[in-house]
């Protein structure tokens, strides 16, 4: 077995600072102790891990005729340089820790664990693939990656889950719809005619449109989340700044490449 080519597979640069805090500030809100606040870390590192591996996993054909993916290394499997069978003994140590982890906290915590499992599991795999249905990848997408974490964060601590905990846990959902989104947005040139996302579907520009209504749908849940607890201005402010700056981070290329080719238009009229 090649190691270093098989956790390749994890893709953790791709997460680590966007995806794994999730569960982690579920669990920090409900007063985690120290130990259980590294065993859902770990818990997470490997869920996280399960999601984008079983990915990999089914989207061998499709990775290969996806030149950025090729050039970047992004999938081992599909370069040749990881076996199937090396992926699959990978992705049954992936569910068999956090499985066996989240049964040391509480029983709440491992229902809300095993379904993020379930709902990575479902976005990748071959037939029923929630990736490529219309808004299902979208809404999918938040709940696996963001719902459900916070909540199993939350529970894995303790079980006192109320309405400021739903709240927060629905804007979590909502960003990890939009880096969905933000993704299918950076990729639609290499997915067009490969892959059927929902941006795919619907054309970039109305893709915009999706990402900007999640957006301001996000703003809306802030605001309700600050109308029931007491969070304080400066993180209010800077939760809200977070929720304009995430998008136009992620898709900076995209809107420098607009930019530019309005500039372009524009001379092109003066000329």
């Amino acid at each position: 077995m090649n190691l270093k080519e098989t956790l390749k597979m994890l893709r953790v640069k791709e997460w680590i600072k966007f995806f794994t805090p999730i569960p982690l500030i579920g669990a920090i809100l409900e007063h985690a102790t120290p130990f259980a606040l590294i065993l859902i870390g770990v818990i997470f590192f490997c869920v996280i891990g399960y999601g984008f591996v079983i990915n990999n996993y089914f989207d061998v054909e499709i990775d290969k005729r996806n030149t950025k993916k090729v050039r970047m290394g992004k999938n081992p499997l599909s370069a040749g340089k990881v076996t199937k069978k090396e992926t699959l003994v990978l992705m049954s140590v992936l569910l068999v820790i956090p499985i066996a982890l989240s049964c040391f906290l509480t029983l709440t915590g491992v229902l809300f664990t095993m379904l993020s499992i379930l709902f990575l599991t479902l976005y990748s795999v071959e037939y029923i693939r929630l990736k490529e249905r219309f808004i299902v990848d979208i809404i999918t997408h938040g709940l696996m990656f963001g719902l459900f974490p916070f909540l199993a964060g939350f529970t894995l601590a303790g079980d006192d889950l109320n309405m400021r905990t739903l709240l927060i846990a629905s804007l979590f959902m909502i960003i990890g719809s939009e880096s969905l989104l933000t993704h299918q947005i950076n990729d639609y040139g290499e997915d067009f005619g490969n892959s059927s996302t929902t941006v795919v579907r619907v054309g970039q520009k109305r893709g915009w449109a999706l990402l900007i209504f999640f957006v301001l749908l996000s703003m809306v849940n802030l605001e309700l989340i600050a109308h029931c607890s007491d969070i304080g201005m400066m993180l209010h402010g800077g939760a809200f700044a977070y929720l304009i700056a995430y998008p136009i981070y992620t898709c900076r290329g995209e809107i420098k490449d607009v930019i530019n080719n309005y500039s372009c238009a524009g001379d092109s009229r003066i000329l």
